[in-house]
């Protein structure tokens, strides 16, 4: 619906849309100005500033006496645009802007006052590094693509807007480099975000969930990152960002399998650490997802494999136990994870206490007790550390959930239900991908910003990006990029 030409048939509009009766939040004002046009203005309490409002909007037209100066001209606001749909300008309203229109014309002027109070600028609670930034996400979608545009400052750094969900009317940013991101990707990215429909979408999670492509699969194919640095990171490597209004966290997409085992510190490492900080992530992995239930088939199905001695010890273990292997270590596992449960919901001040009350206290009451072996808790503790290195939270949820499938398979079938639990995973992997992308590529990270999987090469022989993203320039640094050292040489 676009503006009619009297102010009176606007107001009423405004005030049905935005049920002024009963919404003490919404405020309109009616003025006019010293040649007696009427005017009037909207916007809503605690989201705009007041006081901009007053001084640079109200006062500017009351005052200004000039024939030949158009109202919306003397408004003294820095982003002031034209519009004219009733509809859209209300939708500006609810985002904190302030709605100013004069009798007689068509359209009217869309102020930018935002002022709703916002959490500063912190360090990322879920991606703490030691090198490297120790700034994260706001809620705030403004205050996030600023962040991200202090680190890549290239005028090809594009933003478009995307809303989804017809209640809440939720932002998204689509970012990328407009001179190395594949057209395709991009138009696949907006696709998908512009033909999502739902009444309600809270954030980042729920768009993640509506636009991936393996829905039934335990591992994302999309990266959830608190870092703008690690952000600009995957946008310079041809990758695609999207940011939500009121969530941290910026999606980015497409990836493997091996960006999500990725560490948030990356190339801030020299690349021998960074080897040994993969393998050891790697390592965590197969432990986190194989480990309980390798030893069930060992202790159930092929005692020949367990040196007698050990073998011995775990028998005199579980004497005294009145639980079945495979019923014990489902129990502890179950036990871990409510006590890793308790320790996040409950307030901070509290959540150690009851992970050391948890998993000591109680741990070491079930062994002296005769309800679990020691050997079943050294087991279950390993794999929860192992879980706990993973840098990706949805990443080590999915295993969390695998491992008890694999326990399953383990304490049932032996050695050759693990085998079959390892080809069905993998066979998962190989037909899942990620905006076209095979999670388990390893051209998703080989010759990108990030090294390969299990090996970072050094930072001075990252020449090229990902084939698989199919960027518009492959090289990102060219063949000699220590040119001092070539220069050092010829000297010598």
């Amino acid at each position: 619906m676009n503006f009619d030409m009297n102010i009176r048939s606007n107001v009423s509009y405004i005030k049905d849309k935005f049920c002024y009766d009963k919404n003490a939040d919404i405020i309109i004002r009616e003025f006019e100005n010293k040649k007696g046009v009427k005017c009037f203005l909207a916007y809503i309490d605690g989201m705009a500033n007041t006081i901009g409002i007053n001084d640079f909007i109200i006062r500017a037209i009351m005052l200004n006496d000039d024939d030949d100066l158009n109202i919306f001209a003397t408004i003294q606001y820095n982003n002031v645009k034209l519009e004219t749909s009733l509809d859209k300008a209300a939708a500006s309203i609810l985002l904190g802007d302030t709605l100013v229109y004069a009798d007689g014309d068509i359209k009217c002027a869309i102020v930018e006052t935002k002022a709703y109070d916002k959490r500063s600028v912190s360090s990322p609670d879920t991606e703490s590094v030691i090198k490297g930034s120790h700034e994260g996400y706001t809620e705030s979608i403004r205050t996030s693509i600023t962040l991200l545009r202090r680190i890549i400052k290239s005028p090809k750094l594009c933003t478009e807007f995307v809303s989804v969900g017809k209640i809440n009317d939720c932002k998204c940013a689509i970012m990328y480099l407009d001179d190395l991101t594949s057209d395709e990707l991009v138009k696949k990215v907006k696709f998908r975000l512009n033909n999502i429909k739902g009444d309600f979408i809270s954030g980042a999670g729920m768009v993640e969930q509506l636009i991936e492509d393996s829905t039934w699969s335990l591992f994302p194919s999309i990266l959830s990152t608190e870092r703008p640095d690690r952000t600009a990171e995957y946008l310079a490597a041809g990758q695609i960002a999207v940011i939500c209004d009121n969530t941290p966290f910026a999606l980015i997409m497409p990836i493997s399998l091996a960006v999500l085992l990725d560490s948030p510190e990356g190339n801030q490492q020299r690349w021998q650490s960074g080897t040994f900080s993969r393998i050891i992530r790697t390592f965590a992995f197969i432990l986190s997802v194989l480990l309980s239930g390798i030893f069930l088939a060992l202790t159930c199905f092929h005692h020949e494999l367990i040196p007698s001695q050990l073998l011995t010890i775990i028998a005199e273990t579980r004497r005294q136990i009145p639980f079945s292997a495979v019923a014990e270590y489902i129990v502890m596992e179950i036990f871990f994870e409510l006590v890793r449960e308790a320790g996040l919901r409950v307030p901070n001040a509290i959540g150690s206490a009851i992970g050391v009350v948890g998993g000591l206290i109680l741990g070491q009451a079930a062994v002296e007790a005769g309800i679990v072996s020691p050997v079943t808790l050294i087991i279950v503790a390993i794999s929860g550390i192992a879980n706990a290195v993973i840098p990706d939270y949805e990443l080590s949820s999915g295993i969390r959930v695998l491992k008890f499938g694999f326990i399953i398979l383990g304490g049932t079938l032996g050695f050759l239900g693990i085998g079959a639990g390892i080809i069905l995973v993998l066979t998962m992997l190989a037909k899942q991908s990620s905006f076209g992308v095979s999670m388990l590529s390893s051209s998703a990270k080989q010759n990108s910003t990030n090294g390969n999987m299990v090996y970072q090469r050094p930072i001075w022989k990252q020449e090229l990006r990902a084939f698989s993203l199919k960027p518009k320039s492959l090289r990102q640094q060219p063949q000699i990029s220590r040119l001092w050292a070539v220069m050092e040489d010829d000297d010598e």
